[in-house]
């Protein structure tokens, strides 16, 4: 496949600190494999070319497009090595934490670890975590497994400094620090490094021991960094490090894909490239590929609202494809209505394209809080349409559901020794004490209100607190059951319609297509991907934006960037629905390019202040 003008500048550019902002569809992934050919073609061994994506399957197309290419253009020892781009030391193409393990392999005495230590996980670490947190049940205040392990996470992200616990005059403070240090001795007596060790303890080294860096900075001349609007600040540090007084640098990126800030992902390395690289080059690629020109001019305009940005390059998007059907905009009644809706278009644009022969198309539904795939894989099920939850559990199998699911069962059917034992497990002996206690006062209540009080009895939400890190996404998905079980009078005919779903959890025997699972995402973890037809559902004031996103406006325009990402997954065609108050970032969408439908068949405008009285 040829390049186009910007795209061939971009590969061809000279060794010199390198900023390629890619749009979505672009062609970024062609494009950087291009620049690891050129350099390759210039007189760069593989072996000096340092390359680094955020995931093994980014590596492992962009290791797979050069061995596909590299016949011709290098002899045959280096067409050998290069089938080999995994290892080290040779030319590494991989994620920034195999490059940091990989690293402490050579480097272990240094951390006083032998060569076959462990690499904890986050379920590993968590177990740590929990221990030190039981010896601080007794002090005051009381430390919560939750806020030891954001301060870990924080020091080892490069998002806060050990100083500022350890010299603080707070005593909470210094309790967490005296945590964070126990934590560290557990892993040392362990021999076992954790995830975020493999960047933090390479930085710390490199930082510490210059003949070190040296070495590895001769090894690797050519540094290559993709998906560079993602990383947080130790990455940073790593690629400064690396890169050095060479500056033989190439980052690929897009500012409008920022997303991850809760991750610690910084978009002012992106945003200040030009500043921290001097005499740096940018080239901007902005014909898309990938969608319809009016998916794109939607896209486009929602984005240049942004103000936090790079000028240079504003994001907008050129199509190279036609124009498509309009962006449908639905409003529906209520969830319930929105997912009906979602489900009938599916599937009589199925039954269409099986009516005129063509092929099957893939299909993605797009949520921000994963509580939202409730309603959706209700009327998917119901429908026998198959449906894979991308990167997550479907919603009856989330703990914190079964957990509520498993009381309601007791409290309907005392002989439930399944429920029970789930329950004296999860919740504890004692708190199911307190539970049984209070079946009289709670047995005759309305589901919802059933639910509310074992969640209260219980105390339900002090052992998130203590068992997880994710508790608000998990609060989320129990007060999406709890407004599913207040449309039942009797908590029968709620576990009966629970059940029912449950049981046919994935969609048994024959169905009437062969269609590809229908794909249901958050929008964080759909970035990357791309489908035939998006549904993007939920687009309402307090969900997107999240009503958590209020209190900056980089929180704000995050928010902006999520909707972006989501729109831009769409190939052919992209539908937007909500009920109830619609998001703000629907008003800043041109009409010339939306298709707008409601059940009452007409449309208020979104500048009609009735809307949000609520809101005041």
């Amino acid at each position: 496949m040829s390049l186009n003008p910007n795209q061939k500048r971009a590969a061809e550019a000279p060794s010199k600190p390198l900023l390629i902002v890619a749009g979505a569809g672009t062609g970024k992934t062609h494009t950087l494999t291009h620049r690891y050919l050129h350099l390759l073609q210039t007189g760069v061994s593989p072996e000096r070319i340092c390359a680094i994506t955020f995931t093994n399957k980014a590596a492992k197309e962009m290791a797979g497009r050069i061995v596909d290419r590299v016949k011709g253009i290098v002899d045959s020892e280096y067409e050998n090595r290069m089938r080999i781009l995994g290892t080290f030391p040779r030319g590494y193409i991989g994620t920034f934490h195999s490059l940091g393990a990989k690293i402490l392999r050579y480097e272990t005495p240094a951390f006083g670890r032998k060569k076959n230590f462990s690499i904890f996980d986050d379920s590993d670490s968590w177990s740590i975590i929990k221990k030190i947190a039981k010896r601080y049940a007794n002090e005051k205040p009381k430390l919560m497994p939750g806020e030891i392990g954001e301060v870990i996470a924080g020091i080892k992200n490069g998002m806060a400094r050990a100083e500022d616990f350890s010299e603080s005059p707070r005593t909470d403070k210094k309790l967490l620090f005296q945590a964070y240090e126990e934590y560290e001795a557990s892993l040392m007596s362990q021999n076992a490094f954790d995830f975020d060790d493999l960047l933090e303890k390479v930085v710390r080294l490199f930082k510490e021991q210059p003949a070190v860096l040296e070495k590895y900075r001769r090894r690797f001349t050519h540094l290559m960094v993709d998906e560079y609007q993602d990383i947080n600040n130790i990455q940073y540090d790593l690629i400064k490090l690396l890169a050095g007084e060479s500056k033989n640098l190439s980052v690929v990126g897009d500012q409008n894909q920022t997303i991850y800030s809760f991750r610690g992902s910084n978009i002012h390395i992106f945003l200040d490239f030009p500043k921290d690289w001097p005499e740096s080059l940018i080239v901007v690629l902005e014909d898309n590929y990938r969608s319809s020109g009016n998916i794109l001019g939607v896209a486009s305009e929602l984005i240049a609202k942004n103000t936090i940005r790079l000028e240079a390059a504003k994001g907008t998007l050129r199509p190279v494809n036609e124009p498509g059907p309009l962006v449908q905009l639905y409003e529906a009644g209520d969830e319930e209505d929105e997912a009906e809706w979602v489900g009938e278009k599916i599937q009589t644009q199925i039954i269409s394209d099986e009516t005129e022969g063509n092929p099957p198309r893939t299909f993605a539904i797009l949520y921000r809080t994963n509580a939202q795939s409730r309603a959706i894989e209700q009327v998917l099920l119901a429908r026998a349409l198959p449906y894979r939850v991308f990167g997550g559990l479907r919603f009856y199998d989330r703990l914190e559901i079964r957990d509520v699911v498993a009381a309601m069962r007791y409290l309907s059917n005392p002989l439930d020794e399944i429920s029970r034992t789930r329950l004296e497990k999860n919740l504890t002996k004692t708190r199911f004490r307190l539970f049984e206690a209070a079946i009289p006062s709670i047995v005759n209540l309305r589901p919802s209100e059933a639910i509310t009080h074992f969640l209260s009895v219980v105390r339900y939400s002090e052992l998130l607190q203590k068992g997880y890190v994710n508790v608000a996404e998990r609060e989320e998905n129990i007060m999406e059951l709890i407004r599913f079980a207040d449309g039942f009078e009797t908590l029968e005919e709620f576990l009966e319609q629970a059940s029912l779903l449950q049981a046919t959890d994935s969609v048994k025997g024959e169905t009437t297509t062969k269609i590809p699972p229908v794909t249901l995402s958050s929008i964080h973890l759909a970035k990357g991907l791309e489908f035939d037809e998006v549904f993007v559902i939920g687009v309402n004031e307090a969900l997107l934006p999240h009503s958590r996103s209020y209190g900056t406006l980089a929180e704000m325009e995050e928010e902006r960037r999520l909707l972006y990402v989501a729109m831009t997954r769409a190939r052919k065609k992209l539908s937007l629905s909500f009920y109830d108050l619609p998001s703000r970032f629907l008003s800043e969408l041109p009409q010339e390019f939306l298709a707008f439908e409601n059940p009452s068949g007409s449309m208020r405008s979104f500048d009609d202040e009735e809307r949000y009285i609520s809101i005041d």
